[in-house]
């Protein structure tokens, strides 16, 4: 089994609930997507074919041994869009039989009723300012796990926080997933996100990329 591999690299954890987290991540080549702000497009097509094999190796040199509770070493499968990869539900769980806790960045464009339930699945519901809204599969949100999964939005301006807002309230998912607000970096201003979220009383959790706030917009390998 191989994958084509943009690049690995450790850091701490930029966005979601996990935010600051120390985090080793591989991020596969590829992505089917082209949103209008994408800050990974290095990753459409740069890399090179690495056995699976070869990517454990890796992955356990550089976390260590496996261990359990809040300072667990963690792992995050990213993109490019991951599961453009048919066999990458196989590489999470090749790393979860490692022991490490696992997550997944994607769009939600792609099934993820293949992916192994323990994994950490950080989904990106793509808004119409994204210019990729139609690729959605609504199932998705039936393999979503309570507690653990986060659905996350990435609004470029005041109409995508509007949409977000009803598809939110329609579904009620904030009743049960950890739902994220995030504004485009350099569009839409962080301080009116969190203005708005309060004044609405959103149960959301409202979020900035903190890996461009330490390294700035430009930064790979963080």
């Amino acid at each position: 089994m191989k994958f084509k591999v943009n690049e690995v690299f450790y850091s701490v954890q930029g966005e979601g609930a996990r935010i600051g987290r120390p985090c080793l991540f591989i991020r596969l080549t590829g992505c089917p997507l082209r949103c209008t702000y994408c800050d990974t497009e290095y990753a459409f097509y740069e890399g090179g074919m690495r056995e699976v094999d070869d990517l454990l190796a890796e992955v356990r040199q550089r976390l260590g041994p496996p261990r359990k509770g809040p300072n667990a070493p963690f792992v995050e499968l990213t993109g490019g869009e991951p599961l453009a990869h048919p066999q990458a539900p196989d590489l999470l769980r090749a790393l979860l039989d490692l022991g490490y806790e696992v997550a997944l960045e994607t769009a939600g464009s792609h099934d993820l009723a293949p992916v192994p339930r323990e994994v950490v699945k950080i989904v990106d519901r793509k808004t119409p300012g994204s210019g990729e809204v139609q690729r959605w599969l609504e199932s998705n949100l039936d393999h979503m796990v309570p507690g653990q999964d986060e659905l996350k939005f990435v609004l470029c301006d005041q109409a995508d926080y509007a949409w977000a807002k009803a598809w939110c309230a329609e579904r009620a998912v904030w009743d049960r997933l950890e739902v994220l607000f995030s504004p485009v970096w350099g569009r839409l201003d962080p301080a009116w996100l969190a203005e708005q979220v309060v004044a609405d009383g959103l149960p959301v959790r409202v979020q900035v990329q903190l890996h461009k706030v330490l390294w700035g917009a430009e930064k790979k390998g963080v």
